[in-house]
């Protein structure tokens, strides 16, 4: 199991950083631009995000009741099922815990289809 938990994070810095990363990568090498554009695909980009190696979420559990993910895992999220507790950080507790991971453990996942 992975836990990630993001503190001063931005979902949209850590795809301009993946971005200026491979970018520098490929300058490095001396791939010109056009053939860059013309061969960049999405497993490029994932290959330098700060999880690269990790699976993508299944579950996402935001605390404190909003309904939304305020940019977390932009990328990564895209087919993760997301939980939000009423209850702020401090205060999820092991039963909050459980009841996300029952609630996930119903849901029909069909990961954009």
């Amino acid at each position: 199991m992975n836990v990630n938990v993001a503190i001063a994070y931005s979902g949209r810095d850590e795809i301009v950083w993946a971005l200026r990363a491979l970018l520098a990568e490929h300058a490095l090498n001396g791939t010109p631009l056009e053939q860059l554009s013309s061969t960049l695909c999405a497993e490029d980009i994932a290959g330098k995000l700060f999880t690269t190696g990790q699976p993508d979420p299944d579950l996402i559990i935001r605390t404190s009741g909003e309904h939304r993910l305020s940019g977390f895992m932009s990328w990564q999220s895209a087919y993760s099922e997301c939980y939000f507790p009423p209850v702020l950080w401090p205060d999820f507790t092991h039963e909050d815990f459980r009841e996300a991971l029952e609630t996930y453990h119903h849901r029909q996942r069909n990961f954009g289809e």
